[in-house]
């Protein structure tokens, strides 16, 4: 396959120039790429394109459902971040936190929904009065197990 690359990978050829996505690429244990399941052009049309960033697809969340339908919907219930951007909770090239998030759990979550039912620290007043710990050691997915959206009667949480 490398017969008329520079390099000896279609990734490090992309990498001459694209060395801040090469460090991004390095982050994640298990990246496709890294391991020879995918490579640059799944995602990008290496030769140009119209799109930004030069994508296979007209949008970002278009080119992440091409391989992960089962997010896509429809839901009866949606989490608005997830329709409109994956980027918003995911780093395409690689993350230090599990699924490539884009920050630890509960943090992430706690970015848009700091002052809801749940405390938004271990310190919130309605934590230390009812001595609740919701937030220690424990991730949001530990009960909003269907994050990206749910079709189940009772999922307005996002829990079914």
């Amino acid at each position: 396959k490398h017969g008329e690359l520079v390099k000896k990978t279609e990734a490090e050829t992309c990498y001459q120039c694209h060395r801040d996505i090469k460090s991004q690429m390095r982050r994640s244990a298990h990246m496709p790429v890294e391991e020879g399941k995918m490579a640059c052009s799944s995602c990008h049309d290496v030769h140009g394109g119209p799109t930004p960033k030069q994508l296979k697809a007209a949008s970002v969340n278009q080119l992440c459902y091409s391989c992960h339908q089962d997010k896509r919907g429809p839901f009866v219930w949606e989490h608005a971040p997830v329709r409109e951007n994956c980027l918003n909770c995911h780093s395409p090239h690689g993350s230090h936190h599990d699924k490539m998030l884009v920050g630890k759990q509960p943090f992430l979550c706690q970015r848009c929904h700091a002052y809801t039912r749940h405390p938004g620290t271990l310190y919130d007043a309605t934590n230390v009065k009812n001595q609740r710990s919701q937030i220690f050691a424990q991730s949001c997915y530990e009960c909003h197990s269907n994050i990206h959206g749910s079709n189940h009667p009772a999922g307005k949480a996002l829990a079914r």
